[in-house]
This record gives structure tokens, sequence and C-alpha cells, in this order.
């Protein structure tokens, strides 16, 4: 097969779906049959290099993520790469294209908490119907990730397939102790302490971290 895979956002974000990508693609490179062929779109912009590997090959796309003009540009762009199946692992695809389409859904965090979106965010997002619609299949990075979209899009559960999203090689589990005193030896932290890891944004709900901390001050005297 000819498949192709997004890869447009790696540019423009390594956090989140842009890790998701990179990883995706690592992993593919071990496990998928040696007659696949794997054609990564990437922006014209990104000068890196996802995977030196046989049976991937990068293709520079001129259409930015998240574009107005995207669903136009990126169909004409795609149509010319003769795929069989292209997997968009930020949720939109084209919607007029000549493969399959594979579609990755992270959350609905936009439709349970519209009021967190940019009016950019809302416009793309707000695609998230006619994505599912005309999806070939649609994956699911957790159990909660189906329920929202049968519950809330009417999405076929036959067209979902739940994949936990692939991790960078370096997340293994270690031994507590000895994790517990590497990070408090580099960081010079305390015996208890209380660890977020995320991008700081309203929709992570940074203040509800701390309006618990502060009750776990207030009430049972703790203090990481």
């Amino acid at each position: 097969m000819r498949i192709g895979i997004d890869a447009r956002l790696v540019y423009y974000n390594r956090a989140g779906i842009g890790q998701y990508i990179v990883r995706l693609v690592e992993s593919l490179a071990v496990l998928a049959p040696p007659d696949d062929n794997f054609i990564l779109l990437q922006s014209r912009k990104d000068q890196s290099t996802i995977i030196n590997c046989n049976g991937f090959v990068r293709r520079s796309l001129w259409t930015p993520s998240h574009n107005r003009f995207e669903q136009p540009a990126l169909s004409f762009e795609v149509s010319r790469l003769k795929l069989d199946l292209l997997h968009s692992p930020d949720f939109i695809p084209p919607f007029k294209r000549n493969c399959k389409s594979i579609i990755t859904i992270h959350d609905l965090a936009f439709l349970l908490y519209p009021h967190f979106l940019t009016k950019e965010s809302a416009r793309y997002y707000g695609q998230i119907d006619r994505a599912v619609r005309c999806a070939d299949c649609i994956i699911a990075v957790s159990e909660s990730t189906r329920r929202d979209l049968i519950k809330k899009l009417g999405a076929p559960e036959d067209k979902i397939t739940v994949i936990y999203e692939a991790a960078d090689p370096l997340f293994q589990p270690e031994e507590r102790s000895h994790a517990v005193h590497h990070v408090q030896a580099l960081f010079e932290i305390p015996e208890d302490f209380i660890l977020f890891v995320g991008t700081i944004e309203p929709r992570k709900n940074i203040p509800g971290l701390l309006r618990a901390y502060r009750r776990l001050r207030d009430k049972y005297k703790l203090t990481p």
C-alpha cells in the first residue's frame, strides 16, 4: 500500500499531536510490512527529517496547517500523490480526495469546553462533524474519547478503533524509589512534591490543581 501521513503539524508544534506523529512514524518503521510505502507529508518550511528509513519518503507540502484555504489546497496536493490511504493525526482530513481516510481524534475538549477556543481554532475544529462522517475509519486514543464520539457526534461504533497514543521509548517503568531519588537530586526538591506536566493553557485547568493544593494544606495539613 501507498500510505500518506499528514505530518505538517510537526513543524508548528512539537508538543501533543506533533509528538504523537513523530513517535507513530518511528513505531511504524519497526512494525510495518516491508511492502508498504509511507509518504510523510511535511511543511515546506520544515527542514527536519522525521525518519531516515527504507519505505519512508518525505513530500513537502505548501498548504499550511489550520489555514482557512486548507481544504481546497490540501485536496489538490494530496490528489497528486496517488495514495491508497491517508492518515490525518490532526483530526481533519481533506474532504475531497481520491484515497481512503483514517483520522485520529485525541479528545473532544473543543466541544466540551468551547469557551477555551480562539476564533481560528473554533473555525478549524468546527469541521469535526464532517470529518467524522467522511472518514473511512476513526482512531480514538482512549475509551473516553470513543464514548464522546458516539455520544456527542453520533459516530458509528463500528467505525471507531481505540489505539493508545505512541509514546517516546524514554517513558518506561522504573523502580519507584530510584526514580524519586533521581528527580529529587536533579531538581533539588524535598521528599514530598507534586509534579504537573503539560502546556500552560486554560484547558489544562491549572487553577483547579492549585485549589486542590490549597485544600490539601488547609484541611489535611500536608505541604508537599
